[in-house]
């Protein structure tokens, strides 16, 4: 009964763990979603390209401080030199000086609207993003539980197989009082049915009892008449006997008389155990017939059935309870199942986006071949001279040596002397045909502002002599008489402007003056248009010239890259066997090199011994027939990779394999065939050298 209750109690605690976890497994829900999304939120953020793009960022902004704090720093100075100057050479310096100022101030707001974009970049990457600290806590939270956690699963796991365990203990206890119950019933019973059977029999043997005294009385009563009888007929008989004594002999009488009283008494005895035996015969169908009538056999039978079929209740709450265990085990395992498809769902959806964005490089990057390509060839001429020096240095002399590695040595410092002075020349040019450009803008510049001055000295004049023709408009007159006034000042420095119309003149003149500021801050902002576009141009032409020169350089890479891949291929010939092999394998390229615009420069660029040399492998290559152009394709082909080359010595290792097993089954087969036909030879047991003998190959020129 304790371990009954104890049973209980356990089955009361895993009831309480599960309500805990179902409650647990709605918080987690609600956690996993905030996870996802957070996380969601972060792929797209992307923290290391963001972290990489503000590094970036940084170091402009970097530069940007310190071009701006030179800049300040050289304003400052020229503003203290201003300053030094006298009044008349302030007038001259005025116009640089506000150009600087300007530049400084359109080089502030440019710097302002790139830190601007770059902030509102951030700020558009970061601004949907969830708070990662609550998050991380709760990560932390969980991490710290976990272990908590496993132990209790790992209790309710065992609190659930021991109550699986004891899953039968409601039906063991009503069975328990139930058979208490029919114990109870049945010894009731099985008394009753005892007292009644021996009832019955107690019955049955007092009317036997009554029976037998009945039987014995009359049996008393006949033996007495028997013995009244049997005295008359003793009398009789003894009366005949004497008489027949007297004739026959007295032992003969006593014989006969002793046997007969010895069957009488058999026969009596005899009839006693049969009367014995139907008595006892008697009683026991008389049991037998009470227990027939009583049901004490029917209840036993439905005791026993009963009993089994508590049994099989009892089997069958301990299977349904290893079933609800088992669906309990499915339960939790297909909840597993759906985390861990949820989880590979999402490391699906990541793997794809990753592909997807390798399959944009890769797509990207498709010309990497051809570059590589190029690069190996770059490589092929930057080592070209070591191969010809090798070359030499097998066969010229010990005393040669020094000689021709120290002209080599001059012969690649004047190569990249070469190359930095064209690259030098090429800048030079490119910043000249800027000058020029931004030469000929200011000249036409210049030409717009004189033409744009003509045209206001022409409207002026117009004015002055549409003024002076005119007689009755006062106002046009104090307009001539103050462009008068304004070009007298100009020239001689008098003033001719009378006492009359002063408010009027002073008007017209504050007109013309906000006009011609109009005109002077029109121009001074297409000037700064024009120097804007200026600088971007000659920014943009350098950096065209900085992009030939730098795709100059990769296709000499390579080049470079693709001679030196072909010389580790064919590693083990010699150093000339080598460039010629490298001349005569043909670029792993898509583009044509020969029809490629950085062909020319970069042959301008060769040596003339190499291009000479060149020339004659292509002289050379040109002789060949095609059955020895298919060959070298083939040695290629065979000596392109470590793989081709350990395919081909596999197979030549097979195929001399191969040759040597054939031969070795070929002479074996000649040694087993020879003796047979010795034997079909033979002479039948004559000695002889040639019938008996084995036949021997013939031999042909010494050999056998």
């Amino acid at each position: 009964m304790k371990e009954n209750n104890s049973s209980l109690d356990e089955g009361k605690h895993e009831g309480t763990l599960n309500e805990v976890a179902i409650d647990s497994s709605t918080d987690q829900s609600k956690a996993s979603g905030a996870f996802s999304k957070a996380l969601q939120a972060w792929i797209e953020i992307d923290l290391p390209s963001l972290q990489k793009e503000l590094d970036e960022q940084a170091l402009e902004i970097k530069e940007d401080q310190k071009s701006s704090l030179i800049s300040r720093k050289s304003l400052a100075s020229k503003t203290k030199d201003f300053k030094k100057l006298p009044d008349e050479e302030k007038l001259d310096q005025f116009k640089t000086l506000l150009k600087l100022y300007q530049n400084e101030i359109d080089s502030l707001t440019n710097k302002k609207k790139h830190v601007e974009n770059h902030f509102f970049g951030v700020y558009r990457a970061i601004a949907e993003a969830p708070d990662p600290k609550p998050l991380l806590e709760g990560s932390l939270q969980s991490v710290i539980e976990s272990s908590e956690t496993e132990k209790l699963r790992q209790e309710v796991a065992n609190l659930t197989d021991l109550l699986s365990k004891k899953a039968d203990y409601d039906s063991l206890k009503e069975r328990l009082l139930r058979n208490e119950q029919k114990s109870a019933e049945l010894l009731s019973s099985k008394l009753k049915v005892k007292d009644d059977e021996y009832k019955a029999l107690i019955d049955e043997k007092e009317s036997n009892w009554a029976q037998k005294e009945k039987n014995y009385e009359e049996n008393l009563k006949d033996t007495k008449n028997k013995i009244e009888e049997l005295r008359t007929s003793k009398e009789v008989t003894e009366l005949q006997l004497s008489s027949h004594n007297k004739q026959v002999g007295q032992s003969e009488s006593h014989s006969s008389i002793l046997s007969e009283l010895e069957m009488v008494t058999r026969d009596a005895e005899s009839a006693k155990k049969r009367v014995y035996e139907l008595e006892k015969r008697n009683e026991k169908l008389r049991r037998e017939l009470t227990v027939s009538q009583s049901d004490a056999e029917r209840q036993n039978l439905k005791e026993e059935f009963k009993k089994k079929v508590f049994e099989l209740e009892g089997e069958n709450a301990l299977l349904s309870a290893s079933l609800e265990q088992y669906r309990s085990k499915i339960e939790s395992l297909v909840k597993e199942n759906n985390a861990k498809y949820d989880i590979y769902k999402r490391e699906a959806s990541q793997a794809q986006q990753e592909i997807k964005s390798l399959k944009e490089k890769v797509q990207k990057m498709s010309d990497y071949d051809d570059l590589k390509s190029e690069v190996q060839l770059l490589r092929q001429i930057e080592f070209g001279f070591d191969d010809e020096a090798n070359d030499s240095h097998k066969a010229d002399n010990s005393n040669n040596k020094e000689i021709d590695s120290l002209l080599l040595n001059k012969n690649k410092a004047l190569n990249k002397e070469l190359s930095s002075l064209r690259s030098q020349h090429e800048e030079m040019v490119d910043k000249i045909k800027s000058f020029e450009e931004g030469l000929t803008n200011l000249h036409t510049e210049l030409s717009k502002a004189r033409e744009v001055n003509a045209r206001l000295e022409d409207d002026l004049s117009r004015i002055n002599e549409s003024t002076a023709s005119s007689k009755f408009n006062d106002n046009m007159s104090l307009v001539s008489g103050i462009s008068k006034v304004t070009s007298q000042a100009s020239k001689s420095g008098n003033s001719l402007v009378g006492n009359q119309g002063i408010g009027e003149d002073n008007a017209m003149l504050s007109i013309i003056t906000k006009q011609r500021d109009r005109f002077r801050d029109r121009n001074v902002e297409l000037e700064e248009e024009l120097r804007k576009n200026a600088n971007h141009i000659s920014t943009l032409r350098r950096e065209i010239g900085n992009l030939r020169r730098d795709n100059e350089e990769l296709y000499e890479r390579t080049r470079y890259l693709a001679s030196f891949k072909k010389n580790n291929d064919v590693h083990g010939g010699s150093s000339s066997n080598n460039v010629a092999n490298k001349r005569l394998q043909p670029v792993r390229n898509a583009i044509d090199l020969e029809s490629n615009t950085y062909q020319e420069n970069y042959e301008s660029k060769l040596h003339p011994i190499e291009q000479f040399r060149i020339r004659e492998q292509e002289r050379i290559n040109s002789k060949l027939s095609p059955i020895e152009r298919l060959f070298i394709s083939l040695t290629r082909a065979i000596l392109a990779t470590r793989g081709t080359r350990m395919l081909f010595a596999t197979y030549c290792f097979c195929l001399h394999f191969m040759v040597m097993l054939m031969t070795i089954y070929v002479v074996n087969l000649n040694t087993k065939l020879i003796p047979e036909v010795g034997n079909k030879h033979s002479t039948g047991g004559i000695t002889d050298d040639s019938a008996g003998s084995v036949a021997r190959p013939k031999v042909v020129g010494g050999m056998t």
